[in-house]
């Protein structure tokens, strides 16, 4: 199996789910003592605080994705035979149902590029619904954080295998996937009246079933292959912080990491006078980003996210550079 075919495959089921899932992103009311703040949220890690019932937020996100080195077991850096790229467009939409409950739903769109060939157009990425319930709600007065629970659910809707002559056209991954997480969020108010929002997010996505592989797949497959892979869990955590500068300016940074646990892939190929057995095994990975960005907030409903989450130590993975820009509207 090519490794170059297997990485591209796994650019959108392993980047997307920390975009889609991560940028959950509402303005703030000002505080009584202060100027307006404002903020959209830094680009990783989920906010806690659920939307006001009734309250919708729409952040369509543009995303380029480029790969051309990786790293070892030994966690060392070395470059790729041949280098991935891939641009995304998610757009996350929330709606608070309560002002304890809010649900969201996330689709995309992606077109990947590898040694001078790329998709087809743009192909439907997996598609995610969640639900997260605020167990403690924010106050400033007595110094509370926001507590929230999430559940998440991610729907097989990207193509995966069936690809034919082009193993670029996979946008999936062909598993539906459970992840529970647990958000927090606190301010921390400085002598010049402007916070510093601090957020973290901790989550782990239960191993799904075995996903059934027919031919060219994102998992590196070639034709005429029958057989099945079964993916790891996998386990999540990141910090996110913002220092708001004046009521439009925002700076954000976002720490995070990832760890993917191993996949073990069986089957055959029928090369037309005898089935070949084809077995391989991807090794537990684990990667350390960062995400710096800026935030401008026309007013409280309408603001616009622009940085880049760039991998910064790995193992058994992909490196990694991802700028983006995302608008955040509040409706």
């Amino acid at each position: 199996m090519t490794r170059s075919s297997r990485t591209l495959g796994q650019l959108t089921f392993l980047l997307v789910p920390a975009f889609c899932c991560g940028t959950v992103a509402a303005t703030d009311s000002s505080d009584a003592t202060t100027s307006a703040v404002n903020f959209t949220g830094p680009l990783l890690t989920p906010n806690p605080q659920n939307l006001p019932a009734g309250t919708w937020l729409v952040e369509p996100y543009l995303i380029h994705n480029s790969s051309s080195d990786a790293y070892n077991d030994q966690w060392d850096r070395y470059a790729k035979d041949e280098g991935t790229g891939q641009w995304l467009t998610i757009v996350p939409v929330f709606y608070g149902v309560t002002d304890r409950l809010q649900l969201q739903l996330t689709a995309g769109l992606a077109r990947s590029d590898s040694a001078g060939s790329h998709t087809s157009g743009f192909g439907l990425t997996d598609t995610t619904i969640s639900a997260q319930y605020m167990l403690i709600a924010p106050d400033k007065s007595r110094d509370i954080p926001a507590v929230s629970v999430r559940y998440s659910h991610q729907f097989p809707t990207g193509p995966y295998d069936h690809l034919g002559s082009n193993p670029l056209n996979g946008t999936g991954n062909g598993a539906s996937t459970d992840t529970f997480s647990v958000l927090a969020q606190q301010y921390i108010w400085f002598p010049n009246g402007r916070p510093l929002r601090v957020r973290a997010a901790v989550s782990y996505t239960l191993p799904p079933n075995q996903v059934a592989i027919n031919g060219v797949s994102v998992y590196g497959t070639p034709q005429d292959f029958r057989g099945q892979i079964r993916l790891g869990s996998s386990f999540g955590v990141s910090v996110g912080a913002e220092y708001s500068i004046d009521p439009q300016w925002v700076l954000a940074l976002d720490v995070a990491y990832n760890r993917v646990y191993a996949s073990q892939l069986q089957g055959v190929q029928d090369t037309g006078t005898a089935l070949v057995p084809l077995e391989s095994r991807n090794p537990t990975s684990k990667v350390v980003s960062l995400a710096p960005a800026i935030e401008y907030n026309f007013n409280d409903r309408i603001g616009v996210i622009g940085g880049v989450q760039f991998s910064a130590a790995g193992r058994n993975s992909d490196a990694f550079i991802t700028p983006q820009v995302a608008v955040n509207m509040v409706f």
